[in-house]
């Protein structure tokens, strides 16, 4: 059965929901004045007070302090290394080259023969002048027979005053250093033989190992040598 409600009573029903409605807000309207006048009467009257329950005690918490925060960096962790051990130095000693006897020399000489002196007990010091030509051919000479006499070897310059000059202090009965010339050291510092002019280099070997032997005798006649310089310069080119 269908049930079909005419216009006329969707219309009451219409007016019925809002006269409910109506009523309902007049209803709530008189309640919030009667509150209010309840309110004004009480604040001008007498005040009652009601009992009220008894007060809980309520579980006193000790305080708590907060801690400040801090902020703290993390540093890289610290490595610690294992002590180091200090060894005692060790002391190092010179290298001695070969053919070093150690000879015992004088301190007022010029430091280079000296050291020729300390390594080899003859020396041959060449003396010469360097700008002669001449005296060239006479270092040339000088070397070879200290080469082949297995001898030490110098080389003064009568310019340099910090050897020549002291060389010529310690000439034995004063006097210039021969200019060119071979002197003959021997350890300590003694000259066991001098050679004034060109000495070819036969009688500057002969003249270092007489010095070896402890002769202090001048080099033999045939091997005297030459104080013309015109006269040697010709064997001296065919020399080997």
């Amino acid at each position: 059965m269908n049930l079909t409600l005419s216009p006329q009573i969707r219309i009451a029903a219409l007016v019925g929901v809002l006269a409910v409605v109506g009523l309902a807000g007049s209803m709530l309207v008189l309640n919030r004045g009667g509150s209010s006048s309840d309110t004004a009467a009480g604040s001008t009257g007498a005040v009652v007070t009601r009992p009220s329950r008894l007060p809980v005690k309520a579980h006193a918490r000790p305080a708590v302090t907060p801690k400040p925060v801090t902020h703290t960096k993390a540093h890289a962790p610290v490595r610690h290394h294992a002590p180091v051990k200090q060894h005692a130095p060790v002391k190092q000693h010179a290298h001695k080259p070969a053919g070093f006897h150690g000879n015992k020399v004088y301190a007022q000489l010029p430091q280079p023969l000296q050291w020729q002196l300390a390594h080899h007990k003859v020396v041959i010091v060449s003396v010469y002048n360097p700008q002669s030509d001449v005296d060239a051919i006479s270092v040339a000479e000088a070397h070879a027979g200290a080469v082949d006499a297995h001898v030490g070897f110098l080389l003064v310059s009568v310019l340099d005053n910090k050897v020549a000059g002291i060389l010529t202090g310690l000439l034995p009965g004063g006097g210039l250093l021969p200019d060119p010339g071979v002197l003959v050291y021997r350890a300590p510092g003694d000259i066991a033989l001098r050679l004034d002019g060109f000495a070819d280099r036969a009688a500057v070997a002969q003249a270092a190992t007489n010095a070896l032997a402890g002769e202090t005798e001048p080099a033999p006649a045939a091997a005297a040598p030459s104080t013309d310089p015109a006269a040697v310069a010709a064997p001296a080119a065919v020399t080997p």
